[in-house]
């Protein structure tokens, strides 16, 4: 435990977590807006120098009638695998910013998905696996290409998280 820190904090009233809402599967308008907050929240916690490093439908957590709340984790040592970023998972390094967006996109795609353990069922071959499931998806393409946009392989060739309030999608 020396090198982790952990917080615990107090469950808001009135809420749950992503994943179990609607059984963690949903129509598109509704993930986009799910989408948008979850994106515009992620700018604010990089401009307070945080970088969660879990996100995923467990840990957000929907409260209801008011807003969302993503836990905020100024460490984490090891966020969970599946949903953790190639340049992570073969080389054991990562960007904030490209990290998050990858994250964001495998929150976005299990949301969609009526695979409830999309991740960890595909994960060994990430590009066929994402390109596969993607296009298996009753979505609009504007959403596909959306999704395509944050599971580029080299972080560097990922869409920002400022550019993903501006993709098209989003419109």
């Amino acid at each position: 435990m020396d090198d982790e820190v952990l917080l615990i904090m107090e469950r808001p009233e009135n809420c749950m977590n992503l994943f179990d809402y609607n059984n963690g599967q949903i129509d598109e308008g509704l993930a986009k807006e799910f989408m948008r907050q979850l994106v515009e929240a992620a700018i604010q916690i990089h401009k307070a120098a945080v970088f969660h490093h879990d996100l995923k439908p467990e840990n957000i957590l929907i409260q209801f009638y008011d807003a969302w709340h993503i836990p905020r984790v100024p460490l984490v040592v090891a966020g969970t695998f599946c949903f953790s970023p190639p340049e992570f998972n073969y080389r054991g390094i990562y960007e904030a910013g490209p990290t998050t967006v990858w994250q964001l996109g495998c929150i976005l795609l299990e949301l969609l998905s009526a695979n409830t353990d999309l991740f960890t069922t595909g994960m060994r071959h990430c590009e066929n696996f994402l390109t596969q499931t993607i296009m298996k998806l009753k979505v609009s393409e504007d959403c596909k290409k959306f999704l395509k946009s944050c599971f580029l392989l080299n972080p560097d060739q990922r869409i920002t998280l400022e550019q993903m309030l501006s993709h098209p999608w989003f419109r």
